[in-house]
């Protein structure tokens, strides 16, 4: 029963229509939420800061000195480090909203039609893709990120999806295409 209301609640919150079924929802909802906020506001925020001091405070001929706020606070040692250090902070925070980007929060199910519920860049706005059934597939792993096993492509979008959290191990087995068997050699 309560998770019967917590599914309507979600389905009401994510406007999916009532024949959806919620099949899964990753963990730390709330946390991806601020995390998603944050990064949207410090990265907009540093990044036109950035551009700003680009393009109307740094002067070449004062390209080697310390680039200080008020008279005590040194930033860095020259406006060409700063500037470093400023796309540094936008590039690492845009690759770590791509992956949240990947990061299914939730998924429906009706019948042979899915979708899955992503986050969006504000606090509480979320995005939604629409696939079947035919069109999942798991995607090779990559040694670069720990969670390679995880990634899974949906349609045209990939994503990545945690199998502990699916509502029963059924209801991932089903998403996934059957593998062949092998033929026996008689």
């Amino acid at each position: 029963l309560k998770f019967l209301e917590t599914q309507d609640r979600w389905r009401q919150k994510d406007n999916i229509p009532r024949q959806y079924d919620l099949i899964y929802k990753a963990p730390m909802g709330k946390w991806l939420n601020l995390a998603t906020a944050y990064l949207t506001v410090s990265t907009t925020t540093i990044g036109c800061l950035g551009a700003y001091y680009g393009a109307f405070v740094f002067n070449v001929a004062e390209m080697n000195n310390v680039v200080t706020i008020g008279d005590d606070i040194v930033i860095a040692d020259s406006g060409l480090e700063c500037l470093t250090y400023l796309g540094a902070f936008v590039m690492f925070h845009a690759a770590v909203k791509v992956l949240l980007a990947k990061y299914v929060v939730r998924l429906y199910q009706d019948g042979d039609n899915y979708i899955a519920v992503y986050m969006g860049h504000w606090y509480n706005v979320i995005q939604k893709h629409k696939f079947k059934h035919g069109e999942v597939k798991k995607l090779k792993p990559t040694y670069v990120v720990s969670w390679g096993k995880s990634r899974y492509s949906l349609g045209n979008k990939h994503a990545i999806l945690l199998e502990d959290y699916f509502k029963t191990p059924e209801y991932f087995n089903n998403l996934l295409p059957k593998e062949k068997e092998p033929e026996e050699n008689e």
